[in-house]
């Protein structure tokens, strides 16, 4: 063989060598998957040091059954793992619980009727949005906030993640979407939005989150009647 020959035959095994490498090369990370991934990093930031949490809201309801929006305020508590409560502060609000197996919304009044709800077990819709809203405060990697949804991630400089439920899910009937949008810096929760399939919107505006606080504080909320 000769000198031209050799370089020929060389320079063919290592052009197919490099077709055999970029075959064999790992895929391109997707861009959606690489700004979900940083999402889930942000809010994990702050979700992480959150074995209680306190909150103040603003709440706003819209609805086609409502001729203007109904609005409140109170106080959010989280207790690791899986209790949320959101206390209105009105005596003619109410108190939204949920906890391990149980969602419950109860007038802050006693003397008022208890608005007839849903078994949780009997609601995919009510199963679904309790387990999402419990995962938007409760610490982990984002799991279980992106588990049984399906998840987009807006473009743009504020940072927010839409949980959708599954095209398959009963729950679609009822829950069309949750956004939650997060602290810039910290990753906090200072804004979730509901909406539901009939057209009705639940915004949630949160503000002087305080985690790790005392026993007492969070007691002030969940055993408040």
């Amino acid at each position: 063989m000769t000198e031209r020959s050799r370089r020929a035959v060389l320079a063919g095994t290592l052009g197919l060598l490099g077709v055999s490498l970029v075959g064999f090369a790992a895929p391109p990370v997707d861009r959606e998957q690489r700004r979900l991934a940083a999402r889930l990093e942000l809010w994990a930031t702050f979700a992480r040091k959150s074995s209680n949490l306190l909150a103040r809201y603003t709440s706003s309801r819209t609805s086609p059954l409502l001729h203007e929006p109904h609005a409140s305020s109170g106080a959010l508590a989280f207790v690791a793992p899986a209790t949320l409560v959101l206390r209105d502060d009105s005596a003619t609000g109410s108190t939204t619980r949920i906890e391990p197996g149980k969602v419950a919304i109860e007038p802050n009044d006693p003397s008022l009727p208890r608005r007839p709800m849903a078994q949780r077990s009997e609601s995919p819709a009510l199963r679904w949005l309790a387990d999402h809203l419990v995962a938007s405060f409760a610490p982990g990697d984002g799991s279980a906030l992106t588990a049984d949804a399906r998840v987009e991630v807006p473009s743009g400089r504020t940072p927010r993640l839409i949980l959708m439920p599954p095209r398959d899910s009963a729950a679609r009937s009822v829950i069309r979407s949750v956004t939650l949008t997060l602290d810039q810096v910290g990753g906090a929760v200072v804004r979730l939005e509901i909406a539901e399939s009939d057209g009705s919107n639940f915004v949630l505006g949160l503000a002087d989150h305080r985690q790790a606080v005392e026993t007492e504080l969070i007691a002030r909320v969940l055993d408040s009647k």
